[in-house]
Order: structure tokens, then sequence, then C-alpha cells
């Protein structure tokens, strides 16, 4: 006797009705909730509308003011569905942005196998205080690639079983984790606080994200840091 397929989901004829609302609901209160974060994502979409330069990243700069709203939650959900696998995972890396470089296009990262790393330069730049964190948990910290997924794909060889913390922006952040999904890595994240990259300013500043936030998901892994060897 066959047995009758499971489906996973069916839409009834008033799914869209639904989702319409639903989609207009959680953005509106979106824009409520967030509207100190995003107040001027409308002005600079504008302003990059209106440039007609030939850039290479024109499309990124374009994204509507939404797309910012729904990576967020896609992060969040993420995150949370994530927690326990990487809680669990032996070790831990680090993937960050080249943005927060103090010295930005002057940095004096040291390339490795696996990506450049920091070689704490500058007292004062926040990849080198996120770097003194990471020591006490004994964790090591690579700049990302531009092909992310196989940059992981390679630390995972040697450390097959892998949690990755990536610090990036809100518009990046989610496909991140979506490539750490397909090479089996779960991730979390920690957002920058403010773009300044080439992307967004012409005459790119460093970044900064919550030390606060990165520590926080380390202590739930590890429990209190150890001591720096």
């Amino acid at each position: 006797m066959n047995e009758k397929p499971t489906i996973t989901f069916r839409l009834g004829d008033d799914f869209y009705e639904k989702l319409d609302c639903f989609t207009r609901r959680i953005i509106n209160d979106g824009y409520d909730q967030f509207s100190d974060e995003f107040r001027n994502i409308d002005s600079f979409y504008c302003w990059a509308v209106d440039d007609d330069s030939a850039r290479s990243d024109r499309s990124f700069r374009i994204t509507p003011k939404p797309f910012y709203l729904i990576e967020a939650l896609y992060f969040q959900i993420f995150d949370q569905a994530n927690r326990e696998a990487f809680n669990r995972a032996k070790d831990t890396v680090l993937i960050l942005p080249d943005c927060m470089s103090l010295l930005l296009d002057r940095c004096k990262k040291k390339k490795t196998r696996f990506g450049k790393i920091c070689t704490r330069c500058t007292p004062k730049c926040m990849i080198n205080q996120i770097m003194q964190i990471a020591d006490r948990y004994h964790i090591e910290g690579y700049f990302s690639k531009r092909e992310l997924e196989e940059q992981l794909g390679k630390i995972k060889k040697v450390k097959p079983d892998l949690g990755v913390i990536g610090i990036s922006c809100l518009l990046t952040m989610a496909s991140g984790m979506r490539s750490a999904k397909e090479v089996g890595i779960p991730a979390r994240g920690v957002f920058l606080n403010f773009t300044g990259c080439e992307h967004w300013s012409d005459k790119p500043f460093s970044t900064e994200t919550s030390l606060k936030r990165l520590q926080s998901i380390l202590e739930e892994k590890y429990g209190a840091p150890h001591s720096p060897s």
C-alpha cells in the first residue's frame, strides 16, 4: 500500500493576502522600533540613486530601506537558530572586516593560509582590542576574504568541530551566515555600529562594533575568560 507523501506546507487561497498584511505590519513596526538607527537610510538611498558615476557597487548602495530591516530580522532568526550548535562546537574563530582597522589600507595585517591576521600594531585599533578579548579564550581571528565560503571551508578542514563569529555590516551579515551554513559551520554575529567603508563614504573611516556583545557570546559558550598565555 502506497503511503501518501508528507506535505511540509500547503498554501490556502488567502495566503498572499495574509502575507501582505504580515509584511506591512512587520515593516511599519520595524520602522517605528528602529527610527533612530535607520534615520539616514532614505537620504543615503536617494543620494546613491542620483549618483550616475560608473561604480561597481552601485546595486549594493541603492538597497531600499525595507531590506535593511529584513536582513536584520533574518540575522536574528539565524543567530538564535545557531546558538546551541555554536555553543557545542569545540573551536571558535572570528571573521573580521577590513573596515575596522584603524589604519584602513595602511593596516599591517599579516597573510596566513586561512586569511590575514592582526599584528597588534596599533593599541587603539578596535581589531587589536577584539583580538585581546579573543586571546583570553585562546581563539583565532582572520580578516574576511571575498570568497568567504572557501575561506571557512579551509579552516574547517583543520578544525572540523567549528563555530564562527562574524562581524560585519547589517546588509552583509546574513549572507555570511548562509555561507557558513553551506560548509556546515554554525555562525553567530555582531553588527558594526555604523558604516564607514568605501561603499558608504567617499572618504572611508574606521568602523566600530560592540565589544560587549562579542564578550557575551564568548562568555555564554566558554564561561569566564582565561588569562592570556
